[in-house]
Order: structure tokens, then C-alpha cells, then sequence
């Protein structure tokens, strides 16, 4: 039973999330100290146990894989049966002097009464005789601060009217100090993230492991002994202060050029060739005209023949686009924080396509395909960092996507351009992020063969187009502080070493 004990201990130490841990263990507890005491064990159990499960409470932990923050609801914690209402003194509120001599329990005894309380100790507080104490013009309160300095104890109430006393060592810590339950609301800037690191730090410095979390509430709920969670909740009240708030305004400016340009020579490429050579083909041939056109002659008599030919122009031509986009907005976001901007628009690209016998059946079950839908445009990631000098830092991540040129069994490419970096800025100052330019020349000739090639001619016996689109895309960037992160004037300070806390838990 007690070997049961020290094992499910170290398990509710290690794993406190189990409640299969703890409520084996809290079973066994009585038993293996009554056995302990009994003297059944001849080995001393009672120190296995307290360094196992020391070791345990001690050993590091993966704050990922087992945070300290459990889901809790307020509700449960507080009818936990080993939780009873914290019971106030009722003593005399009249100052007294003292100037006594005697053992613990006698001073114990002597200053209590004074102000209407009982009291009473730890039986295995070992009496030292013939201690002084003597103090002028002190409450209740203050009274219990120098007797407890005095005699190395630790007090706390029972009853209204009824004080408990016992040695201020580690084990009477833990065996004998009560256990409460606090609770405080967390900011509404914070979340459960915010909250598990600190816990994490808070768990760094006094070992603590019972943090619940309340999401309904929003409450988060410490339980422990009374020093520790009067430490523990005054800790995480100081670390789990509003953020710093930032306004960050983000303007996108594309300017879209396209220029076009046309010249050359439009000449004939078909000639047209009629038999010219008796008085009947060439009326035949006249209705076919449908324009005046000019013939070269070729032969004479029977062999007669003309070459149609068409009128030639000179041409030049030249057209001039421009284009302005501007997107302004603004979002606040919280130091430390990521906030995404997408800025374009959502095209259905196919995961799977099914290209084979469609039934005509409403009844047989064709395939369907899938497709996701893929951002296009501008996605935009901004990290604002508030450094202690005042400047603000900005981790960019943009990127630009539009559908490619080329497809692969009927699903268009996707062309991407990438920007990733950091900027240093002082609050209203603007950030210009430039490099997702993108600049398209075309130049298309069309003409006779070979005759289009020669330097001097190719004007005349060629057409020439030329095309160029010119897009600039600029992403200015503007953050102003809203709202300063939050501390107190004064921070709370907690002695370390070996202190274990208030003396007075009144």
C-alpha cells in the first residue's frame, strides 16, 4: 500500500492533467501514513516518499507536451470537498504590550488570550524554555508577526475565535498548510497562449502546478497552499498585463502601364490570276470583281493573262494605357502578434478531375472532382514588435501570386514572387516595400519572306508590333502606437531562500 502510494505520488506529479493520479493517491494517503507510523515498514518509508516525490515536483518538464494549465470550471473547483470557507479572526482590536518569559506554548497561550483567542499547536513542537518576548503597542496581527519570528513558527486560523501553531519547516509547510483556491480574470487583449507561458515561468520560480483555466468565465484559478498561491496569483496578475496596441495602416499601389506600337508596310501576300485570252472568259469574269482593280498583262492574243493587284499603305500606329489601383486599410493588432492581409481574389484549382464514361443514369454515381480555392493576388503577413527605445520592428511576408502560362493536364500553373524581411521604424513613419515589379515586352513581325529580313527594305515588305506592359507595385506600411504596454509602478517582491513564505496566514 505504501509502495502504491509513493508510485501514483510521483505519477500525479509528473502527469498532473490525470485525475486517475491524483484521486489514487489522495485514496492511499491516510493509510500509508497510518502504516508508516505503525512502524510496519522497517525501512523509513515516510522519506522515500517525500524524496520521490520532491524529485518529481523538481524534475524538468516539457511545458508543450504537458502545459500547466488544465481546463477547469470554476464551478467544480470550488466544491472540491478538501476546500472549506477560509474561516476570519475574530480578535479584540485593542493594542496590548507584552514583556514575558516561557517556553513556545506559554507565550502561545499568553499573547492569544490577550486578544480573545484561543491557541493551539503542533504536537511535535519541541518546547524551548526561557524565551524573551517582549513588544509595545501592537494589534493582533502584529502580535502574531513577532511571535512567530520569535518561536520559528507559522500560524493560521481554525475557527473564529481559535489559532493554529506548528515549526515552520518544509514538511509542516506541506503537511499542515491550508490549501485555497484564488481566482482572478484574465485581460480580454490575453489568451490561453499568453497564459501558459506564464504559468510556465511562474511554475520556473515556485514550483507551481495547479493553474486551471476557466474559457467560459475567462477566469484563470490557482489552488495551492496559501503562501504559494498568494505568490503564485500576485505573479501572474503582474505578468498578465494588456499588451502594447498597434495601429497599422497598409496602402497598395499598383501602377499599370501598356504601350503598343505598329508600323510598317501592309502589302498584298495573294494575287489574283484571270485568263484574259478570248472576248467569252473575260465577260465571264467581270460580275466576279466586286472592286476596281488594277491588272499587270501578261502575254497576248489566246495567252493572255492579268495579275490582279491591290492598292499597298504605309501605316503607323501607337496606343498609350495607364492604370492606378490604391487599397487602403487599417487593422489593430496587439505586439508580438500576426495579422494577414489577402488582397485579390479566390480561383478554383482541381485536385482531382474524373475524365472518364459519364453515366446518363441519375441512379449510377458519377464522380465529382475536387478543387481547393487558391489565393490570388497580394497575401500580406505583418509581425509588429515594440522594443523598449520606442521603434517599432515589422516582419514583411509578401507575396504576389497570379495564374501562369502554362497548364498541366488542364489545371493553370501558379506564378508566385516572394518578399521576406524586417524593417526597423520609428511610430507614423512610412515603410516602402518595392521589388514586385513585373515588366512584359512582346515584338511581333509579320511579311514576305526574306524580303522582311533585309536592313532598309524590312520597312516596306514587313509589319511590326510591339508591346510592352510595365506594372509597378508598391506596399507602403504606417504603425502608430494606440495603446502602451501596461506595468505596474511597483512590482511585487518575494524573498528567496530560506523563507517559505508568510508566517501569518491570517
Amino acid at each position: 500500500m505504501v509502495r502504491a502510494y509513493l508510485l501514483y505520488s510521483e505519477a500525479a506529479a509528473r502527469d498532473s492533467r490525470n485525475p486517475s493520479y491524483r484521486a489514487n493517491r489522495d485514496a492511499l494517503a491516510s493509510i500509508a501514513k497510518l502504516l508508516t507510523k505503525a512502524d510496519v515498514e522497517t525501512a523509513d518509508v515516510s522519506a522515500d516518499i517525500s524524496a520521490a516525490v520532491k524529485s518529481a515536483e523538481t524534475a524538468p518538464q516539457n511545458a508543450e507536451a504537458e502545459p500547466p494549465v488544465e481546463p477547469a470550471s470554476e464551478r467544480l473547483w470550488e466544491r472540491d470537498e478538501r476546500l472549506q470557507p477560509v474561516p476570519h479572526i475574530k480578535a479584540d482590536a485593542s493594542k496590548h504590550d507584552f514583556d514575558i518569559r516561557g517556553d513556545e506554548k506559554f507565550l502561545f497561550e499568553q499573547v492569544t488570550a490577550a486578544y480573545g483567542v484561543r491557541a493551539i499547536w503542533d504536537t511535535e513542537l519541541s518546547a524551548q524554555p526561557s524565551i524573551r518576548f517582549q513588544i509595545a503597542g501592537v494589534d493582533f496581527h502584529a502580535a502574531m508577526e513577532a511571535l512567530t519570528v520569535a518561536t520559528n513558527t507559522f500560524v493560521f486560523p481554525i475557527t473564529e475565535h481559535m489559532v493554529f501553531f506548528a515549526p515552520d519547516t518544509e514538511a509542516k509547510r506541506n503537511e499542515l498548510e491550508p490549501s485555497i483556491l484564488l481566482t482572478f480574470p484574465l485581460p480580454d487583449s490575453l489568451d490561453e497562449r499568453d497564459l501558459i507561458e506564464a504559468a510556465n515561468a511562474v511554475r520556473g520560480v515556485l514550483g507551481l502546478r495547479s493553474v486551471g483555466w476557466d474559457s467560459f468565465s475567462r477566469t484563470v484559478l490557482v489552488r495551492d497552499h496559501v503562501s504559494r498561491a498568494r505568490a503564485a496569483r500576485s505573479l501572474l496578475e503582474s505578468v498578465l498585463l494588456p499588451k502594447a496596441q498597434l495601429s497599422i495602416e497598409v496602402q497598395f499601389v499598383t501602377l499599370d502601364s501598356d504601350r503598343s506600337y505598329q508600323y510598317g508596310a501592309s502589302l498584298p501576300t495573294a494575287f489574283q490570276l484571270i485568263d484574259f485570252g478570248h472576248i467569252g472568259a473575260f465577260k465571264s469574269i467581270l460580275p466576279t470583281l466586286s472592286s476596281p482593280v488594277s491588272f499587270v498583262a501578261l502575254g497576248s492574243g489566246a495567252t493572255l493573262f492579268g495579275i490582279g493587284l491591290t492598292s499597298a499603305s504605309l501605316f503607323a500606329t501607337y496606343s498609350n494605357s495607364f492604370s492606378q489601383a490604391l487599397y487602403d486599410a487599417t487593422v489593430s493588432v496587439q505586439d508580438g502578434q500576426t495579422v494577414n492581409f489577402h488582397i485579390g481574389d479566390k480561383y478554383p484549382i482541381p485536385q482531382s478531375l474524373y475524365t472518364g464514361f459519364q453515366q446518363s443514369s441519375a441512379s449510377i454515381y458519377n464522380p465529382v472532382g475536387e478543387i481547393t480555392l487558391e489565393d490570388l493576388g497580394l497575401i500580406l503577413k505583418l509581425t509588429p514588435r515594440l522594443n523598449g527605445d520606442g521603434d517599432i520592428s515589422l516582419d514583411v511576408e509578401a507575396s504576389v501570386k497570379s495564374l501562369g502560362t502554362q497548364t498541366f493536364n488542364t489545371v493553370p500553373a501558379i506564378a508566385e514572387r516572394e518578399f521576406k524581411g524586417s524593417v526597423m521604424l520609428r511610430e507614423t513613419q512610412w515603410a516602402v516595400i518595392a521589388g514586385l515589379d513585373e515588366k512584359t515586352v512582346t515584338i511581333a513581325k509579320s511579311g514576305f519572306p526574306g524580303l522582311s529580313r533585309i536592313p532598309g527594305l524590312n520597312w516596306i515588305f514587313s509589319e511590326t508590333t510591339r508591346d510592352t506592359q510595365i506594372s509597378h507595385t508598391l506596399l507602403l506600411i504606417k504603425p502608430t502606437i494606440t495603446r502602451l504596454p501596461m506595468s505596474e509602478a511597483d512590482g511585487p517582491e518575494y524573498f528567496l531562500g530560506t523563507s517559505r513564505g508568510e508566517r501569518v496566514l491570517l
